[in-house]
């Protein structure tokens, strides 16, 4: 099979890999790829086994391989420094990475909940599985799976702290970085052995695909994992790649965008809810009671005390555009969420519409005060006066329920 990295691209930036780093596995005059939709392949002339879709690719049927596949696991590849496999969501690449490494005992941190229905999944298919928290003694632990930044306040976590102690104990280190994509994170160079993204996320963008990805650091690994994909039928479908690979061409300018009007809408909830507060050198005024007084509290990787390994980590001074507002009661939390005009009130994040959503009603665990907010492509003034406005009709409710009691 023809390699799906061209060295010609690893050194160029972002924005000009995900245009053209596949451009050497091209067959057509065509600018932007087309949607093949076939299921089979005619055989190459020279018999069933060889290539029979110009030099170097072989195709027979789709569930083991399609030129839009291929094509857009080079751009993944070489964006992400690895070696990517795309999958039929980020829940099948989960169960992908742990039918690969077989693991018995996996520490893991906080994270998106639907992977702790993948593991006992896994469990009941592959025997008991100890779980055990990653901030816990490695000992006898086989993988480690770290969230970061963490679903859904957005909040950071050290991957070379959790690669060292990993490695120390002998486990594999995964690393789910679906809220914080290139250009915003690049976790290899932290240590990590496995990154996973949900691409339905940031890598799609436009919230009409489902696909997962998982990059490896060997080609025998992302070998085996397609393997496993063929076997299982874990792909991603033939319009479902194509949307990747055209989403990916935008990815650089969308999620810069997205990770910086964030974190001035971040600064600007927080500037609310502290200017809210009486203090010996400060007294509130009326509008600021109402924009901020309801606010318990704003989360992002921004308001983290800065530590050194940020910079590294996150080498462009962003690190997402999910974050969690949190309030005094449940009542305040839907009240805002369904009071945002510009914020579409829905799950999921990492498109171009900003959303906000109660976690709760998908997670029992999560917070009943907390919401997660998704930044798209508004305009930051647009937004920040979505929220001003929302704060103050959530102010006058209370202010008006309270006058009744």
């Amino acid at each position: 099979m023809v390699e799906l990295k061209n060295p010609l691209y690893e050194t160029m930036a972002l924005s000009t890999q995900t245009l053209h780093a596949d451009h050497h596995l091209r067959e057509t005059s065509e600018v932007s790829p087309s949607i093949g939709v076939t299921t089979n392949f005619v055989y190459g002339k020279d018999g069933v086994e060889s290539n029979n879709y110009g030099a170097g690719q072989r195709y027979a049927y789709s569930r083991e391989g399609r030129p839009n596949t291929t094509q857009v696991e080079s751009v993944l590849s070489t964006a992400m420094e690895g070696h990517a496999v795309v999958f039929g969501s980020g829940l099948t690449s989960a169960l992908a990475i742990l039918l690969h490494y077989r693991p018995k005992k996996v520490a893991i941190s906080q994270c998106y909940f639907g992977i702790r229905g993948v593991l006992a999944q896994y469990g009941a298919i592959a025997g008991a599985v100890q779980v055990v928290g990653a901030e816990c003694p490695l000992d006898g632990v086989d993988l480690v799976w770290l969230e970061s930044p963490v679903n859904p306040t957005g909040e950071i976590k050290d991957i070379s702290c959790f690669a060292v102690r990993a490695h120390a104990a002998g486990a594999v280190l995964v690393v789910d970085a679906t809220l914080s994509p290139p250009p915003l994170s690049f976790p290899f160079r932290q240590g990590a052995d496995v990154i996973i993204h949900s691409a339905s996320k940031y890598l799609g963008g436009h919230a009409d695909l489902l696909a997962g990805v998982v990059v490896t650091r060997a080609p025998a690994v992302a070998a085996d994992m397609r393997r496993t994909r063929a076997a299982l039928g874990l792909g991603a479908g033939s319009l479902e790649t194509w949307l990747l690979q055209r989403s990916l061409a935008t990815l650089d300018v969308r999620v810069r965008q997205q990770a910086q009007t964030a974190r001035r809408l971040v600064a600007l909830l927080e500037s609310f809810r502290r200017c809210s507060v009486t203090s010996t050198c400060h007294t509130p005024t009326p509008a600021e009671l109402a924009l901020g007084r309801r606010l318990a509290s704003v989360r992002h990787g921004s308001l983290q005390l800065p530590a050194p390994w940020m910079a590294a980590q996150h080498p462009n001074g962003a690190c997402g555009a999910v974050f969690a507002v949190s309030f005094a009661s449940k009542a305040q939390a839907l009240f805002v969420a369904r009071q945002l005009r510009l914020h579409t009130f829905a799950t999921s994040l990492g498109g171009v519409h900003s959303l906000v959503d109660w976690r709760h009603a998908v997670d029992p665990q999560a917070e009943p005060t907390l919401l997660r907010v998704s930044i798209g492509l508004e305009a930051f003034d647009d937004l920040a006066a979505d929220w001003r406005q929302a704060l103050t009709a959530l102010d006058a409710h209370e202010c008006a329920v309270a006058a009744k009691l």
